[in-house]
């Protein structure tokens, strides 16, 4: 199972915290193997030796939780308790050679240092998805079974002798159970994994490369479940497309091109809500789904955005650039017939000398068109009223 997260790690470029977490596997397995080749002397000698690899398994996942989650492992603390352990392990092997009390201090060490990163990994617990749930509440019980078995240890193998111990019910059920809880933690950890990498594609299956918004395909994906999920709400699509971008990639080159571009989708998506949609259609040009009950109020984002690209200097080079817009109703949820005439007003903004937004107005839809003095706040943008 380590080696599993290891291979996923390097080969597959995996998350950094699997590194920690398949060496949390496997040094306390390579411990385990040791013992199960060891005489009862040579275990007694090599018990502080193989206590450390046991607590630096419990730190290396505890360690590999917290990059996880962005938690804080408490390492130095950690580190600490490992070496007084280590030191106890000592005298309870060549001073006072006590198996017992060897074993709770290492079960007890193992659960203490497992249990330092919880606080801080349980503090976003609320938030988090049911499958990333799953993986805290396994870890949360390992550790939970790591002290429990201190206790059986305190209460069924107090004073065992070392002949005895692989024979010991109770210590068969404990490797039983621990291999299990390995086992099952491994599982929904990769099922995590696995959901995250799907996750990953569907995003970069549905993302502009260069500007991180939705392309079209993501746009029509997104939009169409939106459309779906709220068939109540009204909705205006915007067309936005950067005028004479042609004439910036021949003179600055396409380098500075798509520095226009990226910048020009941060600043769409800064002037509209969390809830509306932002995508980049192709080339240099935008288009954005808003959820908005009048049209003065979509009008108002567009001219928001565009004053907003109007007065903003671009790249190192400082480039003034400007930019069209074409804004429809979107009725009967028909995403595409909405598309094509916010396409065609934009077009008609660009013959009318860009840098301006035109908005399509339907009197015969039970959306309230402008008043007069609504119209009047507009300019300097233009207004084609079709009924």
């Amino acid at each position: 199972m380590g080696s599993l997260f290891l291979i996923c790690h390097f080969f597959f470029k995996a998350p950094h915290y699997l590194l920690w977490l398949g060496m949390g596997y496997i040094v306390p397995a390579c411990a385990l193997a040791a013992q199960s080749l060891m005489s009862n002397q040579h275990m007694t000698m090599s018990s502080p030796i193989l206590g450390i690899m046991y607590l630096f398994g419990a730190w290396a996942s505890a360690y590999a939780m917290a990059l996880r989650k962005n938690a804080q492992a408490h390492s130095k603390f950690a580190w600490v308790l490992i070496v007084m352990i280590a030191a106890l392990l000592a005298y309870y092997a060549f001073v006072d050679e006590q198996l017992w009390i060897r074993m709770l201090i290492l079960n007890l060490g193992v659960a203490t240092i497992q249990a330092l990163v919880l606080i801080s990994m349980f503090s976003h617990f609320k938030h988090n998805d049911r499958l990333n749930k799953i993986v805290d509440l396994s870890y949360l019980f390992i550790v939970f079974y790591t002290f429990v078995r201190s206790l059986i240890i305190f209460l069924f193998l107090k004073n065992i002798d070392a002949s005895m111990l692989s024979t010991s019910v109770w210590w068969l059920m404990m490797l039983a159970a621990s291999i299990l809880l390995s086992m099952w933690f491994a599982i929904v950890l990769l099922g995590t994994m696995v959901r995250d990498i799907v996750f990953k594609l569907s995003e970069e299956r549905s993302r502009d490369s260069l500007t991180y918004l939705l392309n079209r395909r993501g746009f029509y994906d997104a939009a169409k479940v939106n459309l779906a999920q709220r068939p109540a709400k009204k909705y205006f699509l915007l067309m936005c497309d950067i005028d004479h971008f042609k004439k910036i990639n021949d003179s600055y080159g396409h380098l500075v091109g798509d520095q226009i571009l990226q910048q020009v989708g941060q600043i769409i998506s800064q002037n509209v809500r969390e809830n509306d949609l932002v995508g980049r259609f192709g080339g240099e040009e935008f288009i954005i789904l808003l959820q908005i009950e009048q049209a003065s109020v979509a009008y108002q984002i567009a001219e928001r955005i565009r004053m907003a690209i109007e007065t903003e200097l671009f790249s190192k080079k400082r480039i003034s650039v400007t930019a069209s817009f074409g804004l429809a109703h979107v009725k009967n949820k028909n995403l595409t017939n909405t598309i094509d005439i916010a396409d065609k007003l934009l077009y008609r903004a660009k013959r009318a000398g860009r840098n301006c937004v035109f908005l399509e107005m339907h009197e015969s839809t039970n959306n309230k068109a402008l008043s007069n003095d609504e119209k009047i706040s507009l300019k300097p943008s233009k207004i084609v009223q079709k009924t």
